[in-house]
């Protein structure tokens, strides 16, 4: 009898693990500092995926992993917040992020770190990778507003407070990338702030599994 209700905990787990699996398949540029270090750490973190590039299908394959692995927790979500517009945001414009980053992420940038930087980067930029990849950050910063929004007076107190982090760390980094990116001489600022978005971001996708698992404990007996 106490076989039905254990497995049911069981797959209360999945959702988290989904999370924190789609958080480190986005956070790929770790992958780079394994292999050679700190050596690549000033330049954007979509060139490591550039066509030429060793293992540029790792990354683009991790992103869309990462994508992949954040939709079937949108609906755990939904339930895991107090109902209301916010929540319906807080679905939507994750999806946009899941969507962007696939697109970023199957329209590569064209160079790689080892075009050497100019005194300004000047080097050609795939405009649909740009784009997308804007698009997506922008619906992921706008679901997770939405989500302090959302649990600001009823819902988790935890996912409340863990958006307001994920808004200051994440706003300032994005700022300081946007600020720094044009630069060759800013390139280490530029890259080193990226890839604080990006662990940002990782550990919001984690978040996001751990309320999708909240929601799937709590319907079980």
């Amino acid at each position: 009898m106490s076989g039905g209700p254990r497995r049911g905990r069981l797959r209360a787990i999945v959702p988290a693990a989904l999370g924190a699996g789609a958080g480190v398949l986005y956070a790929n540029f770790a992958l780079d500092w394994v292999r050679r270090g700190t050596v690549s750490l000033g330049h954007m973190v979509s060139e490591l995926a550039a066509p030429g590039e060793p293992h540029a299908w790792v990354y683009r394959a991790s992103e869309v992993g990462a994508a992949a692995l954040v939709v079937p927790l949108l609906p755990g979500v939904r339930a895991a917040l107090p109902a209301g517009p916010a929540r319906e945001v807080v679905v939507g414009a994750t999806a946009v992020f899941a969507i962007g980053a696939t697109v970023a992420a199957l329209v590569p940038t064209p160079f790689g770190p080892r075009v050497v930087h100019d005194k300004v980067d000047r080097r050609p930029r795939s405009e649909v990778h740009d784009r997308a990849s804007f698009v997506s950050d922008a619906g992921l910063y706008v679901g997770v507003a939405a989500a302090w929004v959302s649990t600001r007076s009823a819902g988790p107190r935890w996912a409340h407070r863990a958006a307001g982090v994920v808004l200051g760390l994440g706003g300032t980094s994005s700022l300081v990338f946007g600020y720094a990116r044009p630069s060759a001489r800013l390139r280490w600022v530029g890259g080193i702030s990226q890839r604080v978005n990006v662990v940002v971001i990782s550990a919001w996708l984690g978040c996001l599994g751990l309320l999708a698992a909240r929601a799937r404990d709590a319907a079980l007996p």
